[in-house]
């Protein structure tokens, strides 16, 4: 039974998927170490300006003529823009907070914002896209290493274990795609958030570089991202 599951281009392709994706978690897990070690340095950081994120949030927005609303996040909602509602949602701490961390992740989600008052077809297209993410990125794992199981285990519906591996890679396939869709779009906002800062908050020397530290390693972890739905159930059972 073994040998015959050995030459099985299908079982071969199982396991090498699901060895890349545990590697992937580690991956991702690095990524998300470094970046919030590096947001918790810099929120130790105050900025020079003497404002919070907010406030420089609402300049930006009547700047540039926007109907953008601002929000503070519930307990479990993360920073975050709401394409659907045009909201920029953050949580206490980078809401209010002064430090050169709150300004750069809230100016990363201004950033989508204008994203959307551009017009871009792309950014609508990637929402969309985000949505059915987040659907299909909870399924590959389980129904690979279950249907792996069930195949492997001797009896006459195993069969059932074969389609949950085929939907299983076809849920991962279209993932990745999305997911590939999506980190130029997160690239994008932070690039337009750095801009906002530099050229009209007047943020520039150390305070800059600082702001393009972290956002540069938040990038690492939107690339992360085509492992982070297996990585992300791991850290929610096992904790940070």
């Amino acid at each position: 039974m073994f040998e015959e599951l050995i030459q099985n281009p299908l079982f071969i392709i199982s396991l090498i998927v699901i060895v890349v994706f545990l590697v992937g978690m580690i991956i991702a897990g690095s990524a998300h170490r470094i970046f919030y070690k590096i947001k918790d340095d810099l929120m130790a950081v105050e900025s020079s300006l003497n404002a919070q994120a907010y406030q420089v949030l609402a300049f930006g927005i009547d700047k540039f003529k926007q109907r953008t609303q601002l929000f503070l996040a519930g307990d479990k909602v993360e920073d975050c823009y709401d394409y659907v509602n045009d909201r920029i949602i953050l949580k206490p701490e980078i809401f209010y907070g002064t430090s050169v961390a709150a300004l750069a992740i809230a100016c990363h989600e201004f950033g989508h914002s204008q994203q959307r008052y551009n017009n871009s077809i792309f950014f609508a297209i990637c929402y969309f896209l985000q949505k059915l993410n987040r659907f299909f990125s909870g399924l590959f794992l389980p129904l690979v290493l279950l249907g792996t199981i069930v195949w492997i285990i001797p009896f006459e519906l195993n069969i059932i274990g074969k389609v949950m591996i085929y939907v299983g890679l076809g849920a991962l396939a279209i993932t990745i795609l999305m997911k590939l869709f999506l980190i130029p779009l997160e690239f994008g906002a932070s690039r337009n958030g750095k801009k906002f800062l530099k050229k009209h908050v007047g943020i520039k020397g150390k305070e800059l570089r600082q702001v393009k530290r972290l956002l540069r390693a938040a990038g690492f972890t939107y690339i992360a991202s085509l492992f982070e739905g297996p990585y992300l159930v791991f850290r929610y059972i096992f904790g940070k």
